[in-house]
């Protein structure tokens, strides 16, 4: 009997020389042969602890199915590394709390991911695997759009969560209970399974896929005009800087606040009431000094305004929740308060970790950025983040009294800065 490891090395590396983007791809990825209970499917690509990939794949269905049909499998499991579904997926685990939630969450993720793979991949009909027909998870079963990305898919499915009809499942190749047998994604969750900070394993997982497409994209560069152009454009999305770096903005526009800020600490020792200790003799008098010195306060007091006016649209409002993710995971001990503003301050509230950040957005309705700015100004930050395409009142008339400290403004790039640049830091994404 051909050994399946050897003859997935052999594809792999006959994938290469056919500049097969593919080949170089999983090259980089270590494989390893397990059962159809603990896979639930022909292959599969998922974490290990250290944060790295590995492709998993079941020897008995491997040796009935033919090259072609494997290639294809590949190319499946290849796209969920280019759209980076894995840490993702590690991140919802991290972010909720609810063990529900959870489960639903992540299983409705999985159909989203195997709807948008499918589609990008073109794998419309059943691939048959070891002689029986599996059938791919597709967006019409759900009565959705072709073409969309993973979270219109999710977001879709999460209204309907109860009422979907799960594509996995345990069972027997072509049995109908398994249905989706290269859709399983069982490794993505075993595979997190006893680590304790999911957070930190999803940004070493994210750091591993970034690193691998990058060394497989350089090896491939000579014959980049043969890749396809829909994977064409998952690399560079892979690879692309985000928008802006917005908490290096913060640093480079307020780092003397560094210098400048202090907080008690009963741990330093205040250099004026250094005699205390003078006077060990007397019993009364404490050893340790009871007047705390001083220490440098090093974190940042950050305001993240959003404009949710009518003329934002949601992917600008998205933009601003996503430089609030930046901030949180560059420095976690930075106090941070998103205000949603449209005329007045719709809503408020303090963001410390992730899950924190709410996207059931308030407002909506005309554009008046003032009441947002003067209460930022109350809050005391040292910087405000303001989200905004420009369309509102003339910031630069309003007294340097009523505004907070420091001001970026973040314009999108139908915006216009013409109201605002004389206040702040102008970025135009």
């Amino acid at each position: 009997m051909i050994n399946q490891g050897e003859r997935l090395r052999e594809l792999v590396a006959r994938f290469v020389l056919k500049y097969n983007y593919w080949g170089y791809l999983f090259s980089r990825i270590r494989r390893k042969s397990v059962s159809f209970s603990q896979l639930n499917s022909i292959m599969g690509v998922g974490p290990e602890k250290d944060g790295t990939l590995t492709l998993f794949y079941e020897p008995k269905l491997m040796a009935g199915t033919s090259d072609k049909e494997v290639l294809r499998i590949l190319e499946h499991e290849g796209m969920h590394i280019l759209n980076k579904h894995i840490p993702r997926y590690l991140r919802i685990l991290a972010n909720e709390t609810s063990q529900q939630r959870k489960n639903v969450k992540t299983q409705v993720w999985n159909i989203a991911a195997d709807c948008c793979v499918n589609m990008q991949a073109n794998i419309r009909e059943p691939l048959v695997i070891d002689g029986k027909e599996w059938p791919p998870c597709l967006p019409e079963k759900y009565k959705l759009e072709e073409g969309k990305v993973t979270e219109y898919y999710f977001y879709e499915l999460l209204k309907t969560a109860k009422h979907i009809e799960q594509p996995n499942g345990a069972g027997e190749p072509g049995d109908g209970k398994g249905e989706g047998g290269f859709n399983d994604h069982g490794q993505w969750r075993k595979g997190a399974a006893g680590v304790p900070d999911l957070s930190s394993l999803s940004r070493k997982v994210d750091q591993h896929v970034q690193n691998i497409i990058k060394e497989s994209a350089k090896s491939f560069n000579k014959d980049r005009g043969k890749i396809p152009s829909y994977i064409a454009q998952l690399i560079e999305g892979a690879l692309a800087p985000p928008k802006a770096p917005y908490y290096q903005i913060i640093r480079k526009l307020i780092r003397g606040s560094r210098y400048s800020k202090f907080l008690r600490s009963p741990t330093k020792i205040n250099r004026k009431r250094t005699y205390v200790f003078t006077l060990a003799k007397n019993k009364c008098i404490p050893q340790i000094s009871p007047f705390p010195g001083k220490t440098r306060d090093t974190t940042f007091d950050i305001v993240v305004l959003l404009d949710t006016s009518g003329s934002m649209r949601d992917k600008d409002v998205l933009e601003g929740l996503s430089g609030v993710k930046n901030i949180i995971e560059k420095d976690r001990h930075c106090y941070t308060t998103v205000l949603e503003v449209d005329a007045a301050v719709e809503k408020e509230y303090e963001v410390k970790k992730i899950r924190d950040i709410q996207f059931n957005i308030k407002g909506r309705g005309g554009t008046t950025l003032r009441p947002g700015l003067e209460r930022a100004r109350q809050l005391g930050c040292d910087v405000c983040l303001a989200f905004t395409d420009g369309y509102t009142e003339n910031i630069n008339h309003i007294p340097k009294k009523c505004l907070p400290k420091k001001l970026i403004w973040v314009i999108n790039k139908d915006g216009t800065a013409e109201n605002v640049n004389r206040t702040g830091y102008v970025v135009q994404i």
